[in-house]
């Protein structure tokens, strides 16, 4: 019997509440990753990837993806660099946020550049291309 609970102590520590992962710790400093690119800007975003970098390095294998495309957009040199390295560390928040939940994150998609990422606002705020074409892309 008491080996059963502490199984079950064990399971349920390891449950990663729906959504919570995503939006606590996370969320924050990708939103600010992604107004800043839509923004045509890097303020801070070097600083953000750091933050998501650290977050994701205690949440165990399941965000190792998130960590290394973190750790390569705080390297980002340029705005055209650090919009390069947004793809990845999306598609990596994305396929770990399918598993836990968004929250109130919505799911965004731009044809043109065939990549998706994650913002809080209703209206499209396209990352990849900023005011070049800011609306462009759909929700999900």
């Amino acid at each position: 019997m008491i080996r059963i609970a502490a199984i079950a102590a064990a399971l349920a520590a390891l449950a990663v509440p729906a959504s919570a992962a995503v939006a606590d710790g996370l969320a924050a400093p990708y939103l600010h990753i992604q107004v800043a690119l839509a923004n045509d800007s890097t303020d801070g975003v070097a600083e953000a990837a750091r933050a998501i970098a650290a977050e994701a390095a205690g949440m165990g294998e399941q965000a190792a993806a998130i960590g290394a495309a973190a750790e390569t957009l705080a390297d980002a040199t340029d705005l055209q660099s650090a919009r390069d390295a947004f793809g990845p560390l999306s598609d990596a928040l994305i396929v770990y946020g399918r598993d836990v939940g968004f929250g109130e994150l919505r799911l965004a998609y731009c044809p043109m550049v065939d990549k998706e990422w994650l913002q809080a606002t209703s209206e499209i705020r396209n990352p990849f291309y900023g005011s070049m074409m800011l609306t462009c892309g759909e929700f999900r």
